[in-house]
This record gives C-alpha cells, sequence and structure tokens, in this order.
C-alpha cells in the first residue's frame, strides 16, 4: 500500500508539493516523479512585485514620495494631482460651454 503525498496543481505542468514545499514540473508516467522548478526567479520577481505594491501604497500619502524619485521631491503626488484635477476642469468647462452654446 503506497501512500500519496498531497500536491497543489498550480498550472498544467506545475505542481507543488505540500509536505515537503517543493514546487515542481509533474510528469505525464507518474505523480511520484518531480522535477525541481527553480525558485531563485520565482523569489526575484516576488521581490519585484512587494517593491511595486509598497510603491503603490505609500502614493496613497500625497506628502510622500516615490522609491525611485531623487530627494527633494516631497509631495510629488499632491502637486500630479493637483495639475489633472485643474486639467480636467478646465476642459469639463470648456465642453459645458461648448454645449450651451
Amino acid at each position: 500500500m503506497t501512500i500519496e503525498t498531497s500536491k497543489i496543481i498550480i498550472d498544467d505542468n506545475l505542481t507543488l508539493d505540500v509536505n515537503t514545499g517543493v514546487l515542481g514540473t509533474s510528469n505525464n508516467e507518474g505523480a511520484h516523479k518531480t522535477q525541481v522548478f527553480p525558485t531563485d526567479e520565482v523569489m526575484l520577481q516576488l521581490d519585484k512585485l512587494e517593491n511595486a505594491i509598497s510603491d503603490l501604497e505609500s502614493s496613497h500619502d500625497s506628502s510622500s514620495i516615490s522609491r525611485l524619485s531623487k530627494s527633494g521631491r516631497e509631495g510629488v503626488y499632491y502637486k500630479a494631482g493637483l495639475i489633472t484635477n485643474i486639467v480636467l476642469g478646465v476642459i469639463i468647462a470648456l465642453i459645458m460651454i461648448l454645449l450651451l452654446i
């Protein structure tokens, strides 16, 4: 009697072994054979994603700066939002004036 290990099927050819935490490609010949998937590339992409998420979260504070911007650029989100709203207000006002004429 053989006990099968628990596996999560992520994609058509990608499985995650729950017991060992090994991410690999499964072969069609048997469920016991897996090739080890390079997790370094996945972790690198996850780190990039976490940096982008932290940038997005910090952009909610209008006095904060972006991670890639130079120093002395505090309030750049506030200025960008202000200019965007002014331009949109002018465009909407022009459209309303044209509709009234």
